[in-house]
């Protein structure tokens, strides 16, 4: 593995910062000024559903069997605020953590976020804002007058929260809401490119990834990773071509069976 940091110094991809509100602000404003130095970022993504740090204990022996090579016990298990200096702690004392442990030592995400923090973020950089988590029209509303610049409809992959309901199913409130002011995005349990389509004729503007690339990246690398974007892009212009679609343009809720 290698330091986040370098890899963003080297590759000429598109990024955006993942952000997650910290209680030290000082810490949120040295995140945010770090990746506007390297010249590299072109958005932030606030996540607006995670207010706390929540590693159930249930969780651990699932870490505790996995396989983890010697140099990376002593990472850092929040890189967000290593990165920074903020609190953290190690794979390694993760790992020796009691199962019965409710909440892991070492976050300091701000339970107190609220879309005042937004307008804060927004004094800070002019770089694009992106609300992560958003399942509501409500919210979809608070979010656009706040002056975030894009919404990412998401559940935090269903494991944040036992009960939330699921992204695709929100999609079309939230899309409603926004009324085509903002783009629209949508993660969660998007796994083939038939969610891909769906999701679009749905009314979002794009669709994010989480799993399947690090499933690729874990079986076989960067390779791997390769030919499964490329899967997916031909899977979804055949699904196109089954719908009768030349253009994403083409598809719309007149496509989705009730």
């Amino acid at each position: 593995s290698r330091l986040c940091s370098d890899v963003v110094k080297e590759d000429g991809g598109i990024k955006w910062l993942h952000l997650y509100m910290f209680e030290e602000r000082d810490l949120v404003e040295k995140a945010i000024k770090s990746a506007e130095a390297t010249g590299k970022f072109t958005a932030i993504v606030l996540t607006c559903d995670h207010p706390h740090v929540r590693v159930q204990g249930r969780m651990l022996p699932y870490f505790s069997s996995l396989p983890f090579p010697s140099e990376a016990l002593d990472r850092s298990f929040f890189p967000n605020q290593d990165s920074v200096g903020g609190e953290t702690i190690t794979l390694r004392e993760l790992l020796s953590l009691d199962r019965t442990t409710s909440n892991v030592p070492g976050g300091t995400n701000s339970d107190k976020l609220s879309w005042d923090d937004v307008k804060w973020i927004k004094s800070l950089t002019g770089l694009p804002i992106v609300a992560k988590g958003v399942l509501s029209a409500a919210d979809a509303r608070r979010a656009l007058w706040s002056g975030v610049d894009a919404i990412i409809v998401s559940n935090h992959g269903g494991r944040q929260f036992d009960g939330a309901p699921p992204a695709i199913e929100c999609l079309p409130a939230v899309v409603a809401a926004v009324g085509g002011k903002i783009p629209i995005l949508v993660d969660t349990g998007v796994r083939s490119s038939t969610d891909i389509v769906k999701a679009i004729c749905m009314g979002a503007t794009a669709v994010l990834l989480g799993r399947p690339p690090l499933w690729a990246l874990a079986c076989g690398g960067s390779d791997a990773l390769g030919r499964m974007l490329n899967t997916l892009k031909d899977d979804i212009k055949a699904d196109m071509m089954s719908l009768g679609a030349r253009s994403l343009a083409d598809l719309g809720p007149s496509l989705i069976w009730p």
